[in-house]
């Protein structure tokens, strides 16, 4: 129920996030996987932990600068380890290309906090964390103000509290995804 509502009011205001300027504002969701779509064959060091995230965020470009915000929730999609968490912080980057399509690079940094989960050797524990994503987005404007994206990248996520900083709990993992944005796209 809580989710059903979560998602229905990111719907029903991304159309407002990002219509005044260029830019856009939309949802997210995104999975940690062990390597990159058609390139399983290429070694990417990773400590993924198998969890998705899904969020909204809003931003806007000048110059072909991007700056904006974002907030995501973070879960175990199989429930599993019992993992759960969220993060919130700054979106910035560049757009490389405007039309036919968008290209950008874009870094996603933030801080939230992540609970471990419990599984039979732990009774699992919180942390308070940073975060940063760096990845590659493209996105296929269909409409002046409607434009789905799909991005991969690089993120790391380390504790900060308790214990020693980017040690008691480290992630560290290729991303894929999809963003639905709404906004000013040409």
């Amino acid at each position: 129920m809580a989710k059903g509502f979560l998602l229905a009011l990111l719907l029903s205001t991304a159309p407002l996030v990002g219509t005044v300027a260029d830019g856009a504002g939309g949802v997210t969701c995104g999975f940690q996987t062990a390597s990159y779509p058609f390139l399983e064959s290429v070694r990417v060091v990773n400590n993924n932990y198998g969890l998705a995230y899904y969020g909204g965020y809003g931003y806007g470009v000048r110059d072909h600068m991007i700056s904006g915000g974002f907030g995501y929730v973070i879960a175990d999609p199989t429930g599993e380890s019992g993992a759960v968490g969220g993060f919130g912080g700054v979106i910035s980057g560049v757009r490389i290309l405007r039309l036919p399509i968008q290209i950008s690079i874009v870094s996603w940094t933030g801080f939230g906090g992540i609970y471990t989960g419990v599984d039979q050797y732990d009774r699992g524990r919180g942390f308070f964390c940073a975060s940063e994503e760096l990845s590659l987005e493209v996105g296929l404007p269909i409409t002046r103000w409607l434009m789905p994206v799909v991005y991969a990248g690089y993120q790391v996520a380390g504790n900060l509290v308790p214990g020693p900083a980017f040690q008691a709990f480290f992630s560290y993992t290729p991303v894929v995804g999809v963003r639905l944005a709404w906004g000013k796209f040409y």
